[in-house]
């Protein structure tokens, strides 16, 4: 999968995901690189609103419809979890979607 289909894609689901507490959502590390392969997996970023996403069951259910939304494998991050070492080259790759 391409950045350009993979934010498509995030960009034609907006509204569900604002919906279920996703205030931004990104890709970030290969795909976004340019550098994915057929069996490779998209990397994405989101920030969440804490008053809408407010326990364990809603954080799964927002993980789930995003994977959902893909042909490939997906592997989440939470922008505010990030560990410090980390998060900079997330910045440095992110391809924002909203």
């Amino acid at each position: 999968m391409d950045s350009s289909a993979a934010i498509a894609i995030l960009r034609t689901h907006r509204d569900p995901l604002e919906r279920r507490g996703v205030l931004h959502a990104a890709v970030f590390g290969s795909v976004a690189r340019g550098e994915a392969h057929a069996a490779g997996d998209l990397d994405v970023r989101i920030d969440i609103d804490e008053t809408t996403i407010r326990d364990v069951y809603d954080y799964v259910g927002v993980i789930g419809f995003i994977t959902d939304l893909f042909p490939v494998a997906v592997d989440m991050a939470e922008r505010a979890m990030m560990k410090p070492h980390v998060r900079p080259g997330t910045e440095r790759d992110a391809i924002h979607a909203f």
